[in-house]
This record gives structure tokens, sequence and C-alpha cells, in this order.
């Protein structure tokens, strides 16, 4: 089976990165054809990246819908699967390909805008669905800028909406916890 992996970053870094070169690497082991579709390199283990994955789409920083289109088709993948990725032109993209989708949920950030689910005061866990509450009650249009610059930047409430929606759209969400799904 030809599967295309789609990830934020390409190589080495955290736990989601771990994620993305385990399972690939088993999956080839498998005999699966593997590409992915992915955002800058991490300059850590691209190597064995490079090996596990030997067809590769390297995403710009911004306007990728046309970078997915020409990734689909050119490898023409049975099945995408998803891992972490923020940019909302690439999930439309994907969302509108007519190929089957699979969604790993590894973290809160997909449904969450403070990308937590708990209270930043209370530190209380949220059980509630993105809502008016994530902006009024709980503050999370405003978020940490980790990109240097100022401190803060905005968090988009209809954004966060539209990526829930477009996330409903796959074909399969794998989840590791009760809480998540």
């Amino acid at each position: 089976m030809k599967i295309l992996y789609v990830h934020e970053r390409f190589g080495a870094l955290a736990g989601a990165e771990a994620n993305v070169h385990i399972t690939a690497t088993e999956l080839g082991f498998r005999g699966h054809t593997l590409g992915i579709l992915h955002g800058p390199g991490t300059g850590r283990n691209e190597a064995a990246w490079e090996s596990t994955f030997p067809h590769r789409f390297p995403m710009q920083r911004s306007g990728n819908a046309e970078v997915v289109k020409a990734a689909l088709r050119r490898f023409q993948p049975e099945v995408i699967y998803v891992h972490k990725m923020a940019d909302l032109g690439v999930i439309e993209a994907l969302a509108d390909s007519g190929v089957p989708i699979v969604r790993m949920v590894h973290d809160h950030d997909i449904y969450c805008m403070r990308s937590y689910k708990y209270d930043y005061l209370t530190r209380k866990i949220c059980t509630r669905s993105v809502g008016p509450h994530c902006v009024f009650s709980c503050l999370a249009c405003v978020g940490r800028n980790r990109d240097g610059g100022f401190p803060l930047r905005w968090v988009s409430y209809s954004d966060k909406v539209r990526e829930v929606a477009l996330n409903r759209r796959f074909d399969r969400m794998v989840v590791v916890t009760d809480y998540m799904r």
C-alpha cells in the first residue's frame, strides 16, 4: 500500500516525531511504500528519516495547498496518515483530495485553542468542546508566541472551529486515550 505521511517537521525532535518515525519504519518493514509531506527539517537524525521515507515532499512557510496537490499527483497514495499539521490550507487540500485519511490525535491542539485542555488560572481539566466560552472564560484567544518577538499571539476562534470541521471529514481518527476521543 502507498501511504503518504503528513507532518509539520522532518527529523527527530520530540514524541510526535518519534511516533511518526517508528510507525513508518514498521510499515516499511511490512512492505508498504512510504512518502512524507513535511515542514522544515529539525537537523536531528534526518538521515534515518530519509531512509524511512524515500518519497519526500517539503512544504514552504505558506501557500502549501498547491504543494499538497502536486505531492498527491506525483505519489498517488492509497491512504494519507496525518500526524501533526496546523496549516489549515494543507488540511483542507487533503480533505478535498478524495483519498482516505487517517489522523493521529497526538496532542489536544487540533480541538483546543489553548492546546492543553485545562484552564490557565484554575488548572482544572476542560471537558467542553470548542465554543465561544474558549474566547471569553478561558481567554484561549491569547496564546504564547514561540516564534520570537512579542511573547503573545492571537489565536483565532474561527480558525479552530474550521479545523475541527475539517478533521471531521477525515475517515478515521487514531487517539491514545478515552479522554482525547
